[in-house]
């Protein structure tokens, strides 16, 4: 198997508790998910591992797989489509300044998938890249937001 993938991080002015709460809230998604238009939790009651919900962005669907949520550290979830596999790791820090969330975004392949992964990973880091920025601009609607890529 092959991997990509990329990693971004953003400090936003608010407790840990509560960044963590509203980026895991699907309620909150269509505030910084712009593409997304439609995500729906599918019957198995509640965000814990292995709860799953369906996300419709530009017409097609996927269903993500929650893997880890562990308030308020760590949330993770992975979608696969088409024999690539992604796995988005959500990572909260307690900072002087506030919260520091750390983005990472993992992408796995079969063989098929391999000369398409950089592409794929370039694709969608254009996609959910700026999903940090959104996620602090949702929460701090007066302040402009800037982020550090690694």
């Amino acid at each position: 198997d092959c991997m990509a993938g990329f990693k971004r991080s953003i400090i936003i002015n608010k407790a840990i508790e509560e960044v963590f709460d509203f980026a895991t809230n699907l309620d909150n998604a269509s505030k910084f998910l712009p593409g997304v238009t439609k995500i729906e939790m599918l019957p198995e009651g509640g965000m814990k591992p292995g709860a799953k919900f369906k996300e419709t962005r530009k017409g097609r669907s996927a269903v993500i797989e929650v893997v880890e949520h562990k308030r308020p550290e760590v949330h993770a979830a992975s979608a696969s489509m088409m024999g690539m596999h992604a796995t988005y790791w959500f990572r909260f820090h307690a900072d002087p300044a506030g919260t520091r969330v750390e983005m990472e975004a993992d992408v796995q392949g079969n063989f098929i998938w391999w000369l398409f992964l950089g592409v794929m990973s370039r694709m969608m880091e254009k996609e959910d890249g700026e999903y940090l920025e959104r996620l602090k601009a949702a929460m701090q609607p007066t302040q402009h937001a800037k982020t550090t890529s690694s």
